[in-house]
């Protein structure tokens, strides 16, 4: 008798709680772009803690299918993604993946990246400078899948595949230096660029239709400004 009065007592607080939880926190469907879609078609959900409460900063969490963690981490909106402070993100499997630290949406500070057979894969470290709103990434130490180190204290080769772009070059003083090359499977692009110290100093994409786009900004190769089609 006490025994199931104990068991009744203690599901009548889980779904107060589960109650309280919802009233406050907001959770949304999306789709493998991270886009905001419907409860049938979506790859993850989003849970935004104290949304419907007014706060500085919400923490927001994603979630794969399995209902492992995929992300987690503070936004300065609850309606947009404006990362601030710590993100740490996850493989399906519940392996880390990633923890960056943000200021403002823009990386800054000490990166640390993992394969999903948790060997490391990279330590960065990133720069903000909300002046002149611009970032700065060094890119201190490289490994390979195969656990090789291409990338010793600053200088060496680096080749990397982070969600949708593949890219590969030469990188000295943690900055990259010379030719870049890589593909973005997304905008089903491929590109050369040049670099000095870390800066882009010219670039040339090609999409899916051969056509040649040139560019010396990262805004003007999001943008594509069309030369002509190659023969």
């Amino acid at each position: 008798m006490k025994k199931g009065i104990f068991i009744l007592f203690h599901l009548i607080i889980s779904a107060n709680l589960f109650a309280q939880i919802s009233m406050v926190s907001k959770k949304i469907f999306l789709d493998s772009l991270n886009r905001e879609t419907t409860p049938e078609n979506y790859i993850y959900t989003r849970v935004i803690t104290n949304y419907y409460q007014k706060s500085v900063r919400y923490v927001v969490t994603d979630f794969y299918k399995n209902g492992r963690k995929k992300m987690t981490g503070a936004t300065l909106d609850k309606d947009i993604l404006k990362k601030d402070g710590e993100f740490i993100c996850y493989y399906k499997n519940g392996a880390k993946e990633s923890v960056i630290n943000y200021s403002q949406d823009h990386k800054e500070g000490k990166e640390l990246n993992w394969y999903e057979n948790q060997s490391k894969k990279s330590e960065k470290q990133n720069f903000w400078d909300p002046k002149t709103k611009k970032t700065q990434t060094l890119i201190i130490n490289f490994w390979d899948e195969n656990n090789n180190q291409t990338v010793i204290d600053k200088n060496g080769e680096y080749e990397d595949t982070d969600r949708y772009i593949t890219e590969k070059g030469a990188v000295k003083d943690g900055l990259r230096q010379g030719v870049w090359e890589g593909n973005d499977i997304l905008r089903k692009i491929s590109f050369i660029e040049n670099y000095d110290k870390g800066v882009l100093i010219s670039g040339v994409s090609v999409d899916e239709n051969n056509i040649k786009h040139s560019y010396s900004s990262l805004n003007e190769k999001q943008a594509g400004k069309k030369i002509s089609k190659l023969k």
